[in-house]
């Protein structure tokens, strides 16, 4: 190992603890616990009443919703979002283990729920690493900067997805490099491939780390070249495979740069002005700042693993879709764990024994840092977090009001075997039957729901919304009911042979 490389290796045991004031060990495990509880509770509650107020979306609740529901069926990875298996669309395995929360026959609920339990049951590994590391106040305020920040906010507040069990994973891959086992840090690195097609550029993050951070070498290049050849596989035989001539998502997010995995990375290289143009827009800056602030700027400290951020936060920003590419939604939240997981090493790194941070010549007493550190990640929760008590929330979103009553009580008009067309906040309240398109998908639908004063998505204006909806009686559907702004159509009758509704809305193909 190079002199370099030492500086980030440092073996921690309970000898070269900081000597800080310390609960008794029984009482802090407890205190984490209720910790976690608590913020998990807030979580659940807080996505829970997105979705009862109609706030949730048919893409990607009511999608994973169906997904998981027909999985629980028999038929694995089967929805009517697209003629195509889900696994055409993204490859997550790990849906597989949820398919016992179908058999509560809840809806929805559940998954916001397990999504909630997961990412609060990631602070305990976190803890459990900085406390070993660099003793009580450090492991309090990187774990409190974790509970209030904007990663695990902005993917609360929007729906569920499976990357709400990377900081569980990543978290526990660290707490494993800690304590020296690197056969369950590969096993928590490996898990990271079935969140999704993506996953492999965590688990590449994550063997950088364990290899520059802890020396780790040969676990490092296992986990690394299993997700090379894995991520390989899933992109560019796996998915294709499933979805057929459906759609190319890397058409749709990167164009310019190439159609496939090779040619994107092909791209890149070739053409490092369009890369550069991508990244240093405004909105791209905007974004790394934020990831950095999440982890209260401590990733600067160590340069040597800034690939490992650059892994998880590049590829993203490169993307023209405009949520992923400004790191928005729960797109925030796989670099936001990475920041902090580097902002633990470093904390690992710098904390001296009185528990002072180390920069160069400066050095940061054992309470102002631990202040800075979760300071930055309060205020950016304070002005920016959807999740309340922010000055960013939309307090509409977490009343379940009259409307929202009103709405539950149209759903419960539709027969529960019905083909139905719905407009995307109804999606998720109707996924778990075979046949749920997100409206103006028709097709063979039976009855459509819609809401004159619901969010409309941009793409499904793009693709028709207001041609289709003009089009609903030719079409051979009639209003059976119509109530604060709601409208309910049933098919009674045959569609009539010309209508200049968009394909997919006529049912033409």
């Amino acid at each position: 190992m190079t002199q370099s490389q030492s500086v980030l290796v440092r073996t921690s045991d309970d000898e070269t603890l900081p000597t800080t004031v310390r609960l008794p060990a029984t009482a802090e495990a407890v205190a984490v616990g209720v910790v976690a509880v608590f913020v998990a509770a807030y979580w659940a509650v807080s996505s829970i009443l997105i979705h009862r107020a109609f706030h949730s979306n048919g893409w990607d609740l009511g999608l994973i919703d169906q997904v998981v529901w027909n999985t629980s069926e028999g038929r694995p990875f089967s929805y009517s979002f697209r003629d195509i298996s889900y696994a055409g669309d993204h490859w997550q395995p790990i849906l597989l283990l949820l398919v016992p929360i179908k058999w509560l026959a809840a809806g929805p609920e559940p998954l916001l729920v397990a999504q909630a339990v997961a990412l609060a049951l990631a602070v305990i590994p976190l803890y459990a690493f900085v406390r070993q590391a660099a003793g009580y106040a450090p492991a309090a305020a990187l774990s409190g900067g974790y509970l209030v920040g904007l990663g695990a906010a902005r993917a609360v507040s929007f729906d569920f997805h499976t990357e709400a069990f990377a900081p569980l994973l990543a978290f526990s891959a660290l707490w494993a490099l800690g304590r020296g086992l690197p056969i369950a840090f590969l096993v928590c690195g490996l898990l990271t491939l079935t969140l999704k097609e993506d996953g492999a550029l965590l688990a590449l993050a994550l063997a950088w780390i364990a290899w520059i951070a802890f020396g780790q070498a040969k676990a490092a290049a296992v986990l690394a070249g299993v997700s090379v050849v894995y991520g390989y596989f899933v992109t560019a035989l796996l998915i294709p495979h499933f979805r057929g001539d459906d759609l190319n998502p890397f058409l749709e997010r990167y164009s310019y740069l190439g159609d496939t995995p090779l040619g994107v990375v092909f791209g890149a290289i070739t053409h490092p002005h369009l890369v550069a143009e991508q990244l240093l827009r405004i909105d791209s800056v905007e974004a790394i700042i934020l990831v950095l602030a999440s982890a209260a700027f401590l990733p600067l400290l160590a340069p040597r693993l800034w690939p490992a951020l650059a892994l998880v936060m590049v590829i993203p920003l490169l993307s023209k879709s405009p949520s992923q590419g400004d790191l928005e939604l729960h797109y925030f939240l796989v670099p936001s764990l990475v920041a902090l997981t580097i902002a633990a090493v470093v904390v690992r790194t710098h904390v001296d024994r009185q528990c002072s941070l180390r920069l160069g010549s400066l050095r940061l007493n054992a309470v102002a840092w631990p202040v800075m550190a979760f300071a930055v990640p309060v205020l950016l929760f304070a002005f920016l977090s959807p999740l309340p008590p922010s000055f960013s929330t939309d307090w509409r979103r977490f009343d379940v009001d009259d409307h929202a009553t009103l709405a539950a009580d149209f759903v419960g008009d539709i027969p529960p075997d019905a083909r139905v067309s719905a407009q995307s906040p109804f999606v998720p309240h109707l996924a778990e039957r075979t046949h749920i398109h997100q409206f103006p998908r028709i097709l063979d639908a039976e009855f459509v729901l819609l809401d004159a004063y619901g969010p409309v998505p941009a793409e499904d204006h793009a693709a028709g919304y207001d041609r289709c909806l003009a089009s609903l009686p030719q079409l051979g559907f009639d209003r059976i009911r119509e109530e604060d702004g709601f409208s309910l159509w049933q098919r009674t009758r045959p569609a009539e042979t010309a209508t200049d509704a968009p394909p997919e809305c006529s049912g033409r193909r």
